[in-house]
This record gives structure tokens, C-alpha cells and sequence, in this order.
């Protein structure tokens, strides 16, 4: 086996961690692809044991991320669902404007106090009915 190079490495020490733990991951799956680590380290000018103790020094920095990640997915879910929420209440809003707008016209088309009703009043009574079921409210009779 040769001797590490002497030269000072120019890989920093997050980097060679995150290296190793790529090597483990393709070694746990079965990976037709692998990582020589004496190979890597002879390349980039360390040993072995420092290597690893690189690796040893970034594993609390993998958990930390790893718990923000999941923090800020939690936090993501969370806001997805009152975007949700949100949405739903404004399209209830939206439908209550739209039947106030409709009650608006058709009491005014009351106030003209025509005998037969008209066609325009028969159009808002079905279009209140729709809105008003659309609410989850039963239309009058």
C-alpha cells in the first residue's frame, strides 16, 4: 500500500465526511457502483483514521439538518393546509356575496309588485336555490 500524500489536503473536512457517508450508502444498498476509501484518502492526501474522524466530527451536523428538514417539512404541511383552509373560506365568501347579490335583485324585482313573475325573477329564484344549496343551506319552498 503507498503512503498518503503529503500535501495538504484541499478538500475540507464537511466535504471528506460527506464522502464517506456517500461510500457507506452505496456499500448498505448494494450498489453495483462503490467507493475505494484507502483509494479517496491516498488521493486527497490523508489517512484513513482521519478520514474517519472527519466523518466522526460532521455526524451531530447531519442529525441537525436532518431535524431542521423535518421541521421545516412539518412547518410546510402545516401552512399547505390553511392555504387550504383559506381557499375554502374565501370561496364560502365568495358564494355568500354572490347570494346577498342575487337576494339583492330579486327584492328588487319583488318591489316592482308585478302579477305573473317575470322571467328575470324566475332566473335569480333558480340561481339563489343553486348558491344556497352550493352553501350546504336548503333553499326555501
Amino acid at each position: 500500500m503507498s503512503e498518503p500524500n503529503n500535501n495538504i489536503s484541499i478538500w475540507a473536512p464537511d466535504e471528506i465526511a460527506q464522502v464517506l457517508k456517500t461510500a457507506e450508502l452505496l456499500k448498505q444498498k448494494d450498489s453495483a457502483q462503490t467507493l475505494n476509501v484507502a483509494a479517496l484518502c491516498e488521493e486527497i492526501g490523508i489517512s484513513r483514521k482521519n478520514a474517519y474522524k472527519h466523518k466522526k466530527s460532521h455526524a451531530h451536523v447531519e442529525s441537525s439538518v436532518q431535524q431542521q428538514l423535518q421541521e421545516i417539512q412539518a412547518q410546510h404541511d402545516a401552512d399547505v393546509e390553511k392555504i387550504r383552509l383559506l381557499e375554502e373560506r374565501l370561496e364560502q365568501a365568495d358564494l355568500h356575496e354572490k347570494l346577498r347579490l342575487v337576494m339583492r335583485e330579486l327584492i328588487i324585482d319583488y318591489q316592482k309588485k308585478e302579477p305573473d313573475p317575470t322571467h328575470k325573477r324566475q332566473r335569480l329564484t333558480e340561481k339563489y336555490n343553486q348558491l344556497s344549496t352550493s352553501l350546504g343551506q336548503k333553499p326555501p319552498s
